[in-house]
């Protein structure tokens, strides 16, 4: 396999649909977040809509965080699984200007439930408060490292605190539901570390308009191949396509917490 560098995590940016961003959350253990990954004048980013404002603030303060890429569903030609340790700054597009301009074309290429919102002009003079957005630019990043291609649901991405820096890797999982989850590497010449503050992810989503989604967090502490289990976010069940009333009022949620958080963000002292 040849060396990855700068060009291959730009190239895997581009052409990959998901990605997975992890970083250090309030209580001290990792967290991971599938995001959209984008370009902006060549540097990997992702947005955040204002209903995820308390996420922006956490991620702009983390010490540490790193972007990785393992799964290959709905990717073009010329993607890599990898991960690389990244510095990152997070800055408010307020207005949508930027997102709109820059980053709105690849976000809706990418991410199939964006279409409905903001496609058209039209949909986004209905759908305004969408378009505000956190702005996550990747500054610097460090050599980007192989790691396994999801490819079973079995398989999940493991983000683990070691010596001060994040380290990621796709993992086989034993007993999603246990209390002390098996876990064992993908890659044959890697090894989990013995002792380490943990995050485990689980992403799962319909193909090809990745609706519905469900995704599942797990931190713990990592020990001996087995994650002991601190909390559980999410599910890693997708389930049945939602109905008409259930949209409604998942769209009528997302709204009002955008709104919230714009709301926030233009309050004075904030």
């Amino acid at each position: 396999m040849d060396a990855y560098d700068a060009q291959t995590l730009a190239t895997t940016t581009e052409m990959a649909a998901v990605a997975a961003f992890a970083h250090l959350g309030a209580d001290g253990y990792p967290r991971l977040t599938p995001v959209t990954p984008l370009l902006l004048d060549g540097d990997p980013a992702f947005t955040l809509t204002y209903a995820d404002w308390a996420l922006a603030q956490e991620i702009s303060t983390s010490p540490r965080a790193a972007l990785a890429f393992s799964d290959s569903r709905l990717a073009y030609v010329g993607w890599s699984p990898l991960s690389a340790t990244v510095r990152v700054e997070v800055f408010p597009d307020p207005e949508g200007e930027l997102f709109r301009q820059e980053l709105l074309t690849q976000e809706v290429r990418k991410f199939p439930p964006a279409r409905s919102l903001i496609d058209s002009p039209v949909l986004q003079r209905e759908n305004w408060w969408c378009l505000p957005r956190w702005i996550v630019r990747v500054v610097e990043a460090g050599e980007p490292q192989p790691i396994a291609r999801r490819e079973s649901p079995d398989h999940g991405l493991l983000a683990c605190d070691v010596n001060g820096t994040l380290e990621t890797q796709t993992v086989e999982v034993g007993d999603w539901e246990s209390d002390r989850i098996r876990i064992r590497s993908l890659l044959t010449d890697a090894t989990l570390p013995g002792s380490a503050p943990t995050a485990l992810l689980s992403h799962d989503f319909a193909v090809p308009d990745m609706d519905p989604r469900a995704t599942l967090l797990v931190t713990g502490e990592l020990e001996g191949g087995r994650l002991s289990v601190k909390s559980r976010e999410g599910d890693r069940e997708i389930g049945a396509r939602p109905g008409l009333l259930a949209r409604w009022r998942a769209h009528r949620d997302y709204e009002r917490r955008c709104r919230a958080g714009i709301k926030s963000y233009a309050t004075p002292g904030r």
